[in-house]
C-alpha cells in the first residue's frame, strides 16, 4: 500500500509540473499575442488618431491582456505549490502572489479609469 501511495504522489507531482508548464505557456502566449496585436494596431492607426486618445486605447487593451496573463501566472504558481507544500515553497508563493497581486491591482485600477473615459466618449475604439 505504501508503494502505491508513493507512486501516486510522484505521478501527481509530474502532473502538477506539466500543468504548471501549460498554464505558464498560456500566459506567455497571451503576452505575445497582445504585444503583436498592439504593434499591429499602432502601425495601422498611428496617423488616424489623436495621439493622447490613441495611446490610452492601446494601454487599455494591453493592460487587460497583461492582467489576464498575470492571473494565469498566479494560477501556475498555485498549482506548483499544491503538490510540494514546503514552508519554503509556501513563502515563495506568498511573495510572488503578493507582488503579482500588487501589480494586478494597479493595472486593473488604470484599466478601469481608461474604460470610464471610453464610456464617457473621450476615447473611441481604434478597430
Amino acid at each position: 500500500m505504501e508503494k502505491i501511495l508513493e507512486v501516486v504522489k510522484i505521478e501527481l507531482h509530474h502532473l502538477a509540473i506539466i500543468t504548471q508548464l501549460i498554464i505558464e505557456g498560456i500566459a506567455i502566449c497571451i503576452v505575445i499575442f497582445s504585444i503583436l496585436k498592439t504593434i499591429t494596431k499602432f502601425i495601422r492607426s498611428y496617423k488616424k488618431k489623436n495621439s493622447e486618445e490613441f495611446y490610452r486605447e492601446i494601454r487599455l487593451d494591453l493592460g487587460l491582456s497583461l492582467a489576464l496573463a498575470l492571473e494565469f501566472l498566479l494560477a501556475a504558481d498555485i498549482v506548483a505549490t499544491a503538490v510540494t507544500p514546503s514552508w519554503e515553497a509556501i513563502g515563495l508563493l506568498a511573495a510572488i502572489s503578493g507582488i503579482r497581486t500588487f501589480l494586478n491591482y494597479f493595472l486593473q485600477k488604470e484599466v478601469q479609469e481608461l474604460e470610464a473615459e471610453r464610456r464617457e466618449g473621450r476615447i473611441e475604439r481604434i478597430f
